[in-house]
């Protein structure tokens, strides 16, 4: 499949937005950039937090597996709504599978305020986008942390 820089600066534009949707808290900007059936998994969070801010008790893992762009927007916006949050993508890995389909890796950091607490996360994020007919959209999104810090 031919690599079309077009569409690859397209996806890395999504991915912007998707980061500063969530991170100025903007809802209807991180909404506009999954797809109807967009599945996030944020499943490998769940132990992290024990401990810290007031979480306790772990969640089910598949609790934090997020499914439909408008449950996910929901979801994140619950978790982030009260914090300040900055989240940084780098060296993205954007591949054209199909017309409409392509696969993106991206190293990522992110730091999520508590007041009392501050987390620290390295990983990476592996995704799926498809282009609808308003253009790229994440269609699926696994978090993976390989450090975190809290400060």
């Amino acid at each position: 499949m031919e690599q079309s820089p077009q569409a690859i600066e397209e996806i890395k534009q999504l991915k912007s937005r998707y980061f500063h949707g969530i991170d100025e808290k903007d809802w209807e900007m991180l909404r506009d950039t999954l797809t109807e059936d967009a599945v996030l998994d944020f499943s490998g969070e769940v132990e992290l937090h024990v401990g810290h801010h007031g979480v306790e008790v772990a969640d089910d893992p598949a609790d934090w597996i997020l499914e439909g762009g408008e449950p996910g927007t929901e979801k994140i916006a619950e978790i982030v709504s009260a914090i300040v949050s900055v989240h940084h993508g780098h060296d993205p890995q954007i591949t054209i599978v199909g017309d409409d389909e392509a696969r993106g890796i991206w190293s990522m950091y992110d730091c999520l305020d508590y007041g009392e607490e501050v987390f620290h996360g390295y990983g990476y994020y592996e995704e799926t986008y498809r282009r609808t007919d308003g253009g790229w959209r994440i269609s699926n999104l696994k978090l993976i942390r390989l450090r975190t810090e809290w400060r």
